[in-house]
């Protein structure tokens, strides 16, 4: 697949600003640091009418930040609510770096969203950003009341490793108690850390590291998140190895064509579709791995757009 020219024209400014990089030893502090510029850097002007707060959450011992952010005109009263769990390989980023993204989208639904500051790998192992995703949603719905939602229209949203805890979240969710969430949205998500890499042509042709996220970035990451003694093969880490998919929510996926994580998706959206849960799949053939969060490219914008709309029709 060809790149679109403002996703290349991107790829050669940060290669460009990289410079010759391949001998320094990357610590996780500069690469957080690498991360939080670049999500900043690239996130565009976001004029959304939509307040935010942050909060702190204690349910059931776990304790979490989040950030509510409102719209000025609500979909419904009362209102539906997304929660979302930003990317960045369970070890990366934070609610700052999705701050933009996560405004445009509140304001263009009309949907209230939470933004899950959740404890990152390596200093906080699995299961511990997944416990406190859970009881975000947990808490939501405790105290929907006060926090003035509709309990029955609770959806959960994530990119990339965040796709991956978000989808992860709906599974135990639902296991526990069903129809506890009403849509899942998963961007571009990590689905399988176990397989080696050859198993998915997508990662061999998109990911030396010329296209944003890289193959040794895919094992790292996850070595990060897991402790010696914990598997990859756990559904719990790589969902696409969840046999049965019949009790998740209605669920939506978008991908980019050109991002090691492509094949997996379609993959996973194969399966949802056998289980008859997928609502949506939506493929942007000509960008890469974390588009959604570059509103400087039109396929951005584009993108937020159309999951806009999907909230819209999903929850009204």
């Amino acid at each position: 697949m060809k790149l679109d020219k403002q996703t290349q024209a991107l790829l050669d400014d940060l290669a460009a600003q990289a410079g010759d990089i391949h001998d320094i030893e990357i610590s996780i502090e500069t690469s957080r640091q690498g991360a939080r510029a670049m999500f900043l850097g690239l996130a565009g002007e976001i004029e959304a009418q939509v307040s935010s707060q942050d909060l702190h959450i204690e349910h059931n011992g776990i304790h979490v930040g989040v950030r509510c952010y409102r719209p000025a005109q609500s979909l419904a009263s009362p209102c539906p609510a997304v929660v979302f769990v930003h990317g960045g390989g369970w070890s990366l980023g934070d609610v700052d770096c999705y701050d933009g993204l996560v405004k445009d989208l509140c304001q263009q639904s009309g949907v209230v969203f939470f933004s899950v500051e959740y404890s990152l790998a390596p200093e906080h192992k699995f299961p511990c950003a997944l416990q406190q995703v859970i009881s975000v949603v947990d808490w939501l719905q405790e105290n929907h009341q006060q926090l003035e939602l509709d309990p029955t229209k609770i959806s959960l949203m994530g990119d990339s490793a965040g796709g991956n805890l978000a989808l992860v979240a709906a599974h135990n969710l639902h296991q526990q108690q069903p129809n506890t969430l009403s849509n899942l949205y998963l961007v571009y998500p990590v689905v399988d850390s176990y397989s080696p890499h050859e198993t998915y042509p997508s990662r061999m042709q998109y990911g030396d590291g010329n296209l944003l996220l890289t193959r040794d970035a895919i094992k790292d990451t996850c070595d990060w998140y897991l402790a010696p003694e914990q598997s990859a093969a756990d559904v719990n880490v790589s969902p696409l190895f969840i046999e049965d998919m019949t009790h998740l929510p209605a669920t939506s996926v978008l991908l980019a064509g050109c991002d090691p994580l492509y094949d997996e998706g379609i993959l996973l959206a194969k399966k949802l579709k056998q289980a008859g849960v997928l609502n949506t799949l939506t493929c942007f053939e000509n960008t890469i791995h974390a588009f959604f969060s570059f509103a400087v490219l039109d396929v951005c914008k584009l993108a937020r757009s159309n999951i806009a709309n999907q909230l819209k029709h999903d929850l009204t």
